[in-house]
């Protein structure tokens, strides 16, 4: 294969991927279905026929990642239905405090189900429609309180302990070829996330919530017994992360299944757990899905040579390892925000073989730098945000999402900017990987 095949290969798939997506209205349900039909014509194309078997085995390396998103998602809703969630949202919302200390926890609010599963899509049904619904109850701007649900399940994803895209990018490629693991990214994911939450409440703290009068929406419901489940799910979460070398290797399926099980019990109000369950799968079906549709881009570029043609090419060529970096995290950002997440997700899949062949060893970071631009990308997107998700959850329309990016360029900025430091300085970050 010659460098203008890998690179119309390549083209290929990105053009059937963004035509789709235009096609049909930018729908997230419709993006993991196009992927794999991009797949699908690509082999097609590179006169391999449909390759059915590589087209499904990449997505196989994220079985186990894809586990942990739905339990955490399953537990989350259950917290959601049996009324933990309304609980900790009227403890929160009753007192008056500065507006930036009260935006701070706000978002954090709503950002545990992101924390706890590594995606958007649950905190954005769960915690974010609690606390949008209230914003419009008390007259906030409709575009403020969409903003507020974005920026909390965005950073709810970015905020240890998991993170999807980072998971996916990670696992991809390890040392030596094999598949990487998503363990010892706790302190990377804080240190992403935590700048831009300080800065993004700072600066919007007065205009979102200047004139909110401290109010908990209701009779006060359950007690503080609700919040045991959380919180053992919690001390487990750390121990698991930081006193693995005292305490048994559960994982995170079991460790929310313990929540599960103890939120069944322990609760503010009534709920059906079998409900609860579908509910968190359904919520999370569509990111597990994208999941598997980096792996399927990821396995199909590599079988038609795309992957190894380029990469080879750059060996040649002697380009500097981190200037290759640097140029796909500026593409992902650029293509992400123009065409959309799914076709961020196909050229990650692609920009982290070339990062890995690059590089040559001490990868981990700046694969993880690679997961933050697609989360980044996920917010940014001009198709299929998550500022037009929190728009569609709160019933609220007409919300543009680049007049929502304009008040938060700043802390999407810094992450961007952690981003180039994981990849510029991927051995001293190294450190953070306890």
């Amino acid at each position: 294969m010659n460098l203008a095949e890998a690179y119309l290969l390549l083209f290929v798939l990105l053009v059937v991927v963004a035509a789709a997506r235009v096609f049909f209205k930018s729908r997230m349900s419709m993006v993991t279905p196009i992927i794999f039909a991009a797949c699908a014509v690509v082999t097609l194309v590179a006169q391999m026929g449909v390759r059915v078997r590589e087209i499904v085995e990449g997505p196989f390396a994220y079985l186990d990642n894809a586990m942990w998103i739905l339990c955490g998602a399953m537990f989350s809703c259950l917290l959601y239905e049996n009324g933990t969630f309304q609980y900790i949202f009227q403890k929160l919302a009753a007192r008056k405090r500065n507006p930036v200390l009260q935006l701070f926890l706000l978002v954090l609010f709503i950002a545990i189900p992101g924390m706890l599963t590594g995606i958007a899509a649950v905190s954005v049904l769960t915690t974010g429609l609690i606390a949008g619904k209230y914003l419009l109850s008390k007259g906030v701007e409709k575009a403020k309180a969409v903003e507020v649900v974005a920026v909390g399940a965005v950073l709810g994803v970015i905020l240890p302990p998991l993170c999807m895209p980072g998971m996916i990018t990670v696992i991809a490629h390890g040392p030596a070829g094999y598949p990487g693991s998503y363990e010892g990214y706790f302190l990377p994911c804080l240190v992403a996330a935590l700048p831009a939450l300080v800065v993004y409440c700072a600066i919007s703290g007065s205009r979102v919530l200047g004139e909110v009068e401290a109010s908990a929406g209701g009779e006060e419901a359950g007690s503080p017994v609700c919040l045991v489940p959380l919180i053992v799910v919690a001390l487990l979460l750390i121990g698991h992360n930081f006193l693995y070398f005292v305490m048994p290797f559960l994982g995170y399926p079991i460790i929310y299944t313990i929540g599960f099980v103890l939120a069944v019990f322990l609760k503010a109000k009534s709920a059906n757990p079998l409900e609860a369950a579908a509910g968190g799968a359904r919520a999370a079906a569509v990111e597990v899905a994208l999941m598997f549709a980096f792996g399927a881009a990821t396995e199909t570029l590599t079988l038609v040579g795309t992957m190894g043609t380029v990469s080879a090419h750059m060996a040649i060529l002697n380009v500097s390892g981190i200037l290759q970096a640097m140029v796909l995290l500026a593409l992902v950002l650029a293509v992400g925000t123009l065409l959309g997440p799914g076709v961020a997700f196909v050229l990650g899949a692609f920009a982290d073989y070339i990062v890995v062949e690059a590089m040559y060893g001490n990868t981990e970071m700046a694969l993880f730098a690679m997961g933050l631009v697609l989360t980044v990308t996920m917010f940014t997107s001009l198709r299929g945000s998550i500022v037009e998700q929190a728009g569609q959850a709160l019933e609220v329309a007409g919300v543009d999402g680049k007049d929502v990016l304009k008040k938060t360029w700043l802390p999407v900025a810094l992450v961007v900017l952690v981003a180039v430091v994981y990849t510029a300085a991927r051995v001293a970050c190294k450190g953070l990987m306890i």
